[in-house]
């Protein structure tokens, strides 16, 4: 089952800031600046850790992860713009075989 996840960071550094937006557009789409929607199964979740922390200076950077739910249910639901979002959430449909 694939769960929708917010994730946010705040990264020091500005060369591992770019290191991980381009590693978290290969997970999800990006809401706002350091701020991204991820539709992820627990497998999908621990490799973004995986990538994350190969980059992150753990001491001087900060990720955070936030569990919206199941992916077609509230998690799709419960997020709440005022003003305009920087990006859509894109439609999005698993294929499971």
């Amino acid at each position: 089952m694939r769960n929708v996840y917010l994730v946010c960071y705040d990264i020091a550094d500005e060369k591992r800031l770019q290191r991980t937006y381009k590693k978290m557009l290969g997970f999800g789409d990006p809401l706002q600046y350091s701020v991204f929607r991820c539709e992820l199964s627990p497998v999908e979740k621990q490799l973004l850790k995986q990538a994350l922390w190969e980059i992150l200076n753990l001491d001087q950077d900060r990720v955070m992860v936030v569990d919206l739910g199941p992916a077609g249910a509230r998690g799709d639901r419960c997020v709440e713009f005022w003003g305009q979002p920087r990006l859509p959430p894109s439609p999005r449909s698993a294929i499971i075989i």
